[in-house]
């Protein structure tokens, strides 16, 4: 399972039990609730993301301890967070001193770890392909949701001041910008990204859903058979992201959209990536209603594209 043994952080081998660092209105983190949350583990005491007290480094039996990233105030951006997830990204999750920071790979070694209904059906090879072929596929869209969120979901509360894009610039020196920030915000900062560009990340997600569309309209209950899996987590996060910014799902992938409803009704859902993002999911969800009323959302720009 791939971790992170060389990190730079003082703070990662001081802390016991688990100890996640994510934002509640954040995709990534809120895979890796929701499966923390299929797995019966309840959210424990929220402590500051840097705390390092004795008792801010204990975690509850039974829970986890949240230390919330704020990707509003920038915590991400602060050289204190960079030493544990060099991506400048939430999630990161801490179990008794080891690192883990890809979300899926968190996912996977939760599922492991815990045991129960398998998120990861390694006993069953050909649902096991399936799984690793969907979430791969629901990965390599990962940029098509920011460039997609951003413009149609945050606006200008997304964009970073000079100093801020000078801050990330130093940061990312330290490590490798694999998730390709700096340019993606020179691009955003200055309005530099053309509509090209966008309806180019529309066009994959609109693949991707026409395949989940397809798939589920062949009567699975869920994306890749008929047990809850790994794949049902990220693409879950899409839908709910996407659906957000007010993408026309019940239009365009009406299997789809009945899928995430079920989804959405899971307890682990409402537990795990519902219990403190309300406010956030309300904002967001009359932002691009207003916006789709007037013919200037997301809906318009799916349904007749940019050009």
């Amino acid at each position: 399972m791939p971790r992170i043994d060389n990190t730079l952080s003082p703070l990662v081998p001081k802390l016991e039990g688990f100890h996640l660092f994510h934002f509640d209105g954040a995709p990534c983190a809120q895979r890796v609730r929701f499966a923390i949350a299929e797995k019966g583990l309840r959210r424990g005491r929220e402590v500051k993301f840097d705390a390092d007290d004795l008792k801010s480094c204990e975690s509850e039996e039974g829970a986890w301890t949240s230390r919330i990233v704020s990707l509003i105030k920038k915590d991400h951006m602060s050289d204190f967070y960079a030493r544990i997830q060099p991506n400048l990204v939430v999630p990161a999750l801490v179990h008794d001193g080891v690192l883990y920071t890809e979300s899926m790979d968190i996912v996977a070694y939760i599922d492991e770890t815990f045991g129960g209904e398998p998120l990861v059906p390694k006993h069953n090879e050909p649902l096991m392909a399936e799984v690793q072929q969907l979430t791969e596929l629901g990965k390599s869209l990962h940029r098509s949701i920011r460039f997609v969120t951003f413009r149609w979901g945050l606006g200008r509360l997304g964009m970073l001041n000079k100093k801020e894009e000078e801050q990330l610039k130093a940061l990312v020196k330290q490590g490798n910008d694999q998730e390709q920030l700096v340019d993606f915000y020179v691009g955003y900062d200055r309005k530099a990204i053309s509509d090209d560009v966008y309806q180019t990340h529309l066009d994959a997600l609109a693949a991707g859903f026409t395949l989940l569309e397809k798939r589920l309209g062949e009567g699975r209950s869920f994306v890749a058979g008929n047990t809850l899996t790994m794949a049902d987590v990220i693409w879950a996060m899409k839908v709910l992201r996407l659906d957000e910014c007010g993408y026309p799902f019940s239009k365009c992938y009406p299997a789809v959209y009945e899928w995430f409803q079920r989804i959405e009704k899971r307890p682990a859902f409402q537990t795990g990536v519902m219990a403190k993002n309300r406010g956030f999911n309300r904002a967001f969800r009359f932002k691009s209603r207003v916006e789709n009323m007037f013919g200037i959302g997301l809906e318009k720009a799916v349904m007749g594209g940019l050009a």
